[in-house]
């Protein structure tokens, strides 16, 4: 329900409406597959000690016992002496959403947060909110207003009721002087051949190459990369070399009742709790998995204990892990360019201009800082050589049944978003 609150917020902010930017966030998704890692059992270990279960003292509500602590009972004291009352955990991101919504909005919000069960009194008595308890909103879309019984919808639902979501605005004042925006000169926008193809756009012909170089490069497209790297050009065979790996992968990370697939799990945590102590985490960090699923799958491996037996498994493809990743990163980046529609084109080009920037910087700091993250994250995920695009297009089907099939995440690598 609480996801479903916060998710409302952003709607109405967004309807309504010296920082960090998309380069703060490029080191992040850098990723050293040879890194020093951590002796995985005493790593287990110390969080298994510092995070042992608190001893509250009884065995539960129904089972008090006949003896209490005295240190608990003093626990309970200096809590009750100390505190009104105690906080729910997401008062203080509510509390900061809502402080940048724009007052009108109130109206909108307040019935739904009235019937959420457990809310924050503070919430509910802030001034503006607690008024709207049981009230309809008064602003509503024209395109609503006909809908009949619309006063007993749900209050879940009031936010569809603004006038903003819908592109309606409010009638103009005849006492207040019309603005006439300033007309900016038009820019001209350069977009790569594979992008111009996909909105429409004519693109130019380039002179026919001299029949030498032609048959040089096909003749290199047919051929693997023999130390394939992230700086190695992407070839056709390495894209069909990746693909034929992907079935057996999988058989592999089910068999034994998800043995495999339970430890790739517990490696994703721990890869995650090791670079939250090293200062190297996202708090979304789920974004590193999205932008090179390859990469941090190999890492994932090392830290669940798999490494050895994941690389016998490459080793009959003539891979090494590393050498597989690379070209597993490279292969899905590719096919998410070709297979993107104008939309996808047009956004990521837009995240690239820094178009959304001014809106993100509006947020509070947290809220700014993950945008900005995720915002990187969307650039990176599609970004391709247009050489990878070509050498990846005559696979696109396969690769694009293999990943329906799998339902985009191989294993614990999302490799379609």
């Amino acid at each position: 329900m609480l996801k479903k609150v916060f998710l409302i917020l952003f709607i109405l902010f967004w309807a309504s409406t010296s920082f960090a930017g998309v380069s703060d966030y490029d080191k992040y998704f850098k990723v050293d597959m040879n890194m020093e890692i951590p002796d995985i059992k005493e790593f287990i270990n110390k969080y298994i000690n510092n995070n042992s279960l608190y001893d509250k003292g009884y065995k539960s509500r129904l089972d008090m016992g006949n003896k209490f602590k005295k240190e608990f009972s003093k626990t309970i004291k200096f809590y009750g002496l100390s505190e009104g009352r105690l906080k729910n955990n997401y008062e203080d991101d509510l509390l900061e959403v809502i402080s940048w919504l724009p007052k009108e909005t109130y109206q909108y919000i307040g019935p739904m947060l009235h019937e959420v069960p457990g809310m924050s009194e503070k919430i509910l008595n802030l001034p503006g909110i607690k008024e709207t308890k049981n009230k309809f909103p008064e602003r509503v879309a024209d395109k609503m207003k006909a809908i009949e019984g619309i006063e007993n919808m749900s209050p879940s639902l009031y936010f569809l009721l603004m006038p903003e979501v819908w592109g309606e605005t409010e009638p103009q004042d005849n006492d207040t002087p019309v603005e006439v925006p300033v007309k900016k000169p038009r820019v001209k926008v350069d977009l790569p051949d594979f992008l111009k193809e996909k909105i429409g756009v004519p693109v130019e012909t380039p002179p026919p190459p001299k029949a030498s170089i032609k048959k040089k490069a096909l003749t290199g497209m047919n051929f693997r990369t023999i130390s394939p790297s992230l700086t190695t050009p992407l070839t056709t065979k390495d894209a069909k070399a990746f693909s034929d790996t992907i079935d057996e992968i999988m058989q592999w990370g089910t068999k034994d009742d998800m043995r495999i697939f339970a430890a790739l799990i517990t490696g994703e945590y721990l890869l995650d709790l090791w670079e939250m102590e090293q200062g190297t985490a996202l708090t979304q960090n789920m974004l590193k998995d999205i932008v090179n699923p390859c990469q941090r799958f190999v890492l994932k491996t090392r830290f669940a204990g798999l490494y050895v037996e994941f690389k016998s498994l490459l080793a009959k493809h003539g891979y090494t892990p590393e050498e597989w990743a690379y070209v597993g990163d490279k292969t899905i980046k590719a096919f998410r360019v070709a297979s993107s529609s104008p939309s996808i084109a047009y956004a990521v080009r837009f995240h690239r201009k820094g178009y959304y920037n001014h809106y993100i910087d509006r947020l509070p700091k947290k809220w700014r800082d993950e945008m900005y993250a995720s915002e990187a994250a969307i650039i990176k995920m599609y970004a391709a050589f247009k050489e990878d695009v070509e050498a990846v297009r005559p696979l696109q089907d396969e690769l694009n049944k293999k990943f329906v099939k799998i339902k985009g995440v191989m294993l614990t690598a999302p490799v379609i978003y």
